[in-house]
C-alpha cells in the first residue's frame, strides 16, 4: 500500500493525469481485473489514493515513477552540459 508521505511525493513528481501511463503499463504487462478486463482510471486513482489495495497496479505505479524520475534526471543532466559548455 502506498503510503501518505510516498503519495505526496509521486504526486509530485507524476504530476497530473498519471492514470493514463498507468493503464499503458498494465496493458503493456497484460494485467486484467479480475473479469479479465482491463482495470479503468478510476481504479487506479483509488489505489494510489490509498483506497483500494492492488499489487499489480502499485507495481505499475512505482514503474512509472521510475520512469519519469530517469526522465528527470536526463533532462537535468542535459541541462547542465548545455549551461557548463556555454563560449
Amino acid at each position: 500500500m502506498i503510503t501518505e508521505l510516498e503519495r505526496k511525493q509521486l504526486k509530485e513528481l507524476l504530476q497530473a493525469h498519471y492514470a493514463d501511463d498507468v493503464l499503458k503499463i498494465l496493458s503493456q504487462n497484460m494485467v486484467l481485473n479480475r473479469n479479465g478486463e482491463p482495470h479503468n482510471a478510476q481504479y487506479v486513482r483509488m489505489v494510489f489514493q490509498g483506497f483500494r489495495k492492488n499489487s499489480d497496479i502499485e507495481a505499475a505505479i512505482w514503474q512509472l515513477a521510475t520512469e519519469k524520475k530517469k526522465e528527470l534526471d536526463l533532462q537535468k543532466a542535459r541541462k547542465q552540459n548545455i549551461l557548463k559548455n556555454k563560449p
